[in-house]
């Protein structure tokens, strides 16, 4: 069951965190030559800072390096840094294909699913998602979706590799953001490690 009650192949588009916290959409209507399975850019983005449940925020170190830190705002607001989460439209309902991308100065990276020696990774690569993509298994995009009676939390699962989730994982004496696959999670399990807060960011 369609959880915004639209009827079949009607496009939705997000409109933004209109009160700070809940997510809004809107429904565009038949989506004419809008094919089901391709993904196209909605007119405007979000930008939000990314928090796990530990309070910490994830940040890119010089070296590429996704990782989250105790940062306070002030510490956040004055670096040259802003993360930007890319919608696209979607025609079911329940989640929302988004691209994660961070700006530093100049240059644009994203987020992008890799596997290297046989182990899944995300990594920082430079560049921008499409904003037209003609199938919905692509490595740059995550499946966006509320966490079920937790509204300021959400989850965000790979579009290329399902049942793979963005994570966060203790490593040394810090937390880096990593993919973990929830596949085999027992029924009723659940790990607060893939979940995220997304907290207004102001530049």
């Amino acid at each position: 069951m369609d959880p915004f009650g639209l009827p079949e192949e009607h496009c939705i588009e997000v409109i933004d965190f209109l009160d700070g916290e809940e997510l809004y959409f809107q429904d565009e209507g038949k989506c004419g030559d809008y094919e089901a399975d391709a993904l196209e850019q909605c007119r405007q983005g979000l930008s939000r800072m990314i928090r796990n449940n530990k309070g910490q925020y994830l940040v890119a170190s010089k070296d590429l390096i996704l990782k989250f830190e105790d940062q306070t705002r002030r510490q956040l607001d004055c670096d040259n840094v802003l993360f930007m989460i890319k919608l696209y439209k979607n025609t079911e309902g329940g989640s929302f294909p988004v691209a994660i991308q961070i700006k530093s100065g100049a240059k644009l990276k994203s987020l992008k699913c890799e596997e290297k020696e046989n182990k899944r990774k995300v990594l920082l690569v430079e560049g921008e998602a499409p904003g037209y993509i003609e199938n919905n298994c692509h490595a740059m995009v995550f499946y966006m979706k509320v966490v079920e009676d937790i509204h300021d939390r959400y989850t965000f699962q790979s579009a290329l590799w399902s049942g793979w989730y963005l994570a966060f994982e203790p490593e040394d004496s810090q937390y880096k953001l990593v993919l973990k696959n929830m596949e085999d999670e027992v029924d009723g399990h659940v790990d607060e490690n893939v979940h995220f807060e997304l907290e207004p960011q102001q530049k």
